[in-house]
């Protein structure tokens, strides 16, 4: 089951919140668990038969550590990290057939886990700490909420009218994100991997990297928003996990802003551990490499992801040592610096081929010269029906249009449009004009 399936919008939800909103406080995190587990299971039970495995598992080794010191602690801390990595290791590597979100499920686990051992959090009862690994609204795609975080507000939190109207607005807006402008773009991705990226002309190409580009980004920031949206709704604040990446001056600041979550996730758990930036300048070089090393690891099994993360951390070194200051100082050029290296190097996140992404290249860079395209006029051919798309994409990834929805949001009128933009995504949605989430699959 998925946000954008008419059976979760029309069916599991309302029921959802009906019993979770008529029932007192205390069930609701028994309530929440016992309705993830609905939803993982509507996927497959044998994706849930090893998710509720992990949590039972992983419970008992952190209910048993708090009461143990020293060696016996660590022992017990280890074993779990040790089941959680072997399991998200085992399924991604080997079997190379993923349960539903098991990799933000393991990196939660494992939150939780090192936020116990070093005491900035307590184990609660099971159904707190079911409720928070299994919270579907965050399980597929995150965001990756920390333990230490969400712990008080499963223990006490409240919903009101303001956050359920809220919550509401957000996740129709992400929907919105989800099914009238990532899927849209989808098509124009697709066409160019239709026409063969042997064939296709030098402005096609760059088209298609723009296209994979903003597609992604609308459809993760779009899940995101909706998760955050369905949180709100339930009582809790999720953590915002996009911030107008392309705002940004640099390729460091850009990650600063996107999958925020992530990016917090391995500078607590791992960039900080191994020293962070308070190391000479050699060993930060090698803190780098290993945390984006392990973001390459993490997203998939193909070599391309390693590249791609080879590729990120090399702009940020260069940024960190030669030009970024240049950049901060002049946003003109850091502008045109960030539309032309990112979409860059999600061509190389997209395509997991080396051959094929070798000849991509080769198209956006025809002075390597791989022959004519066949296709020389594809991109006004192809191109034309999507203009708009691409122009509304660029509008709202800006951040004034933040401004603009704060401005306007209470508006009755603005309501009313959200009310008709709900109905026109199921819409869509019954059609069969819309995708998978892309990052369902990491």
């Amino acid at each position: 089951m998925g946000f954008t399936e008419l059976n979760f919008l029309l069916r599991f939800l309302p029921v959802f919140f009906l019993i979770y909103y008529v029932s007192p406080s205390k069930y609701r995190n028994i309530i929440l668990f016992l309705a993830s587990i609905v939803f993982i299971a509507f996927g497959n039970w044998k994706n849930l038969a090893v998710l509720l495995g992990i949590t039972v598992i992983d419970y008992i080794l952190l209910f048993i550590m708090r009461n143990h010191r020293n060696l016996s602690r660590k022992l017990l801390f280890g074993a779990m990290l040790v089941i959680d990595l072997g399991v998200l290791l085992y399924f991604k590597y080997i079997v190379q057939a993923l349960p539903l979100g098991i990799s933000f499920y393991t990196f939660m686990a494992i939150s939780c886990g090192v936020d116990i051992y070093y005491g900035k959090a307590s184990i609660g009862s099971f159904a707190e700490f079911g409720a928070y690994l299994t919270m579907f609204p965050k399980l597929v795609q995150g965001p990756i909420a920390q333990y230490r975080d969400i712990k008080p507000q499963l223990k006490e939190r409240s919903v009101s009218w303001t956050k359920m109207e809220n919550g509401l607005e957000e996740f129709v807006i992400g929907l919105a994100f989800k099914t009238m402008i990532a899927d849209k773009i989808a098509i124009l991705w697709n066409d160019v991997r239709m026409i063969g990226f042997d064939s296709i002309s030098t402005p096609m190409a760059w088209l298609g990297a723009m296209a994979f580009s903003m597609e992604l980004y609308f459809d993760f920031w779009g899940y995101s928003i909706m998760a955050v949206g369905l949180g709100k709704m339930m009582g809790f604040d999720l953590p915002q996990n996009f911030d107008h990446p392309y705002a940004s001056a640099t390729v460091s600041e850009y990650y600063r802003r996107w999958h925020i979550t992530l990016g917090k996730w391995f500078r607590d758990y791992v960039y900080i551990p191994l020293g962070g930036n308070r190391v000479g300048k050699a060993r930060l070089l090698i803190n780098l490499l290993v945390v984006w090393a392990l973001t390459g690891i993490w997203h998939g099994v193909t070599l391309n992801y390693l590249l791609w993360a080879g590729v990120l951390v090399l702009f940020i070194i260069l940024e960190k040592f030669v030009y970024g200051k240049f950049l901060q100082e002049h946003r003109i050029i850091s502008t045109v610096y960030i539309w032309f290296i990112i979409p860059l190097t999600w061509v190389i996140f997209a395509i997991t081929d080396f051959k094929s992404l070798g000849v991509y290249f080769t198209r956006l860079f025809p002075f390597w010269g791989t022959g004519e395209a066949v296709n020389t006029g594809d991109f006004i051919y192809y191109g034309k029906d999507f203009v708009l798309i691409i122009i509304a994409a660029f509008v709202v990834s800006l951040p004034q249009m933040n401004k603009l929805y704060n401005k306007f949001k209470d508006y009755v009128v603005f309501k009313l449009l959200l009310i008709g933009v709900f109905w026109f995504c199921a819409y869509q949605i019954h059609k069969g004009a819309n995708n998978p989430f892309m990052y369902s699959g990491f």
